[in-house]
């Protein structure tokens, strides 16, 4: 069993916020998806985010913000959403105080192909 914490993560800005992805961790092994934490600061929020990959986001830390499909969904610490292919969305962060921690999971239809330690895909509309 491997355990992986999102407070010892490696931690770098990308899509405006800080995201660690799993690629860091050795030996995963082979697994059917690519995933990431990601941390989004007070008041903060990420960049409009559009891919081909399907997206679970599970909140682990705070209360997201989502913004998607024209509505804006709240979703809490122990919950999770799951966005479509090609759905454009916007995580923020409404507290002004505490920190929005999720693990994304993403992983493409059966159709595509992608290297999903690194969010990699062999087409141009890269995750």
């Amino acid at each position: 069993m491997r355990v992986m914490s999102s407070s010892t993560a490696e931690l770098t800005p990308e899509f405006g916020i800080l995201s660690g992805r799993w690629a860091q961790y050795q030996d995963l092994g082979d697994v059917p998806f690519g995933a990431m934490w990601c941390v989004v600061p007070p008041g903060g929020c990420a960049d409009t985010d559009r891919h081909a990959e399907r997206e679970l986001v599970v909140v682990v830390q705070g209360s997201a913000d989502i913004h998607a499909s024209g509505s804006m969904h709240k979703v809490e610490a122990g919950q999770a959403a799951l966005l479509d292919r090609e759905e454009a969305h916007i995580l923020a962060n409404s507290s002004t105080q505490d920190p929005l921690v999720t693990l994304s999971i993403y992983w493409l239809p059966a159709d595509q192909t992608t290297d999903q330690a690194t969010g990699q895909e062999d087409h141009s509309d890269a995750r």
